[in-house]
């Protein structure tokens, strides 16, 4: 509590003594904070944390540390998230709409082919279905500029080719069946895309099973 003592010193002088007012314990939202880091709550966390900090400030509560542990563990929490979740979002392609995008489905994976090859439908292998996605190769870097079609095609042919025969080394490939080369396309260069899609199907038909080595 507020204590104030005056002693007289004289009829006519007389000085005042002020202690500081009592603290009153630990900050609740730097208790808050802290609890809300502890399970996750991310937003909660940083908005109490911050919030206490402003409040120790004022007040001289403890708690300043129960208020930065909270705010550092809903950053920790953000950060596991992002390391989690970034490659599933940088999976998704600005333009990855709609339908499964050919470029960013793994290897074994079977599709329907769709109007302009690089959005497709993802289909059981066990089931009917255009193409099985065989291979994956790089036609680029980061850096460079969108070679255009032809020299991607040019390129790609070959890996696919070299990589379509080492698929079936110690095997035999069923009649009929013939590679595809989807490309990346002007936009989906722009959107990060680096690698062409070698993949199996027989024109004219369907696969009616996944095609083994």
């Amino acid at each position: 509590m507020f204590d104030e003592t005056r002693s007289t010193l004289s009829n006519h002088d007389q000085t005042t003594v002020h202690r500081h007012v009592d603290s009153g314990g630990t900050d609740g939202f730097a208790i808050a904070a802290l609890l809300c880091g502890l399970i996750g709550l991310v937003p909660f966390a940083v908005i109490l944390g911050i919030r206490a900090l402003v409040r120790i400030g004022r007040s001289g509560r403890a708690g300043r540390g129960l208020a930065v542990t909270g705010i550092v563990l809903g950053a920790l929490w953000l950060g596991v998230g992002l390391v989690k979740l970034g490659p599933q979002l940088l999976a998704r392609s600005p333009v990855a709409r709609g339908d499964d995008y050919i470029h960013v489905m793994p290897v074994g994976d079977c599709f329907d082919s769709g109007a302009d090859g690089e959005h497709v439908a993802r289909v059981a292998c066990d089931l009917p279905h255009d193409e099985q996605i065989f291979g994956r190769i790089d036609v680029g870097t980061g850096t460079d500029a969108y070679p255009g079609l032809d020299a991607l095609r040019e390129q790609a042919l070959t890996t696919c080719r070299m990589a379509a025969d080492a698929y079936f080394i110690r095997g035999t490939p069923p009649p009929a069946l013939e590679f595809f080369v989807h490309l990346p396309t002007r936009g989906s260069w722009i959107g990060g895309v680096r690698t062409a899609a070698c993949t199996f199907g027989q024109p004219g038909a369907k696969l009616t099973a996944f095609v083994q080595p």
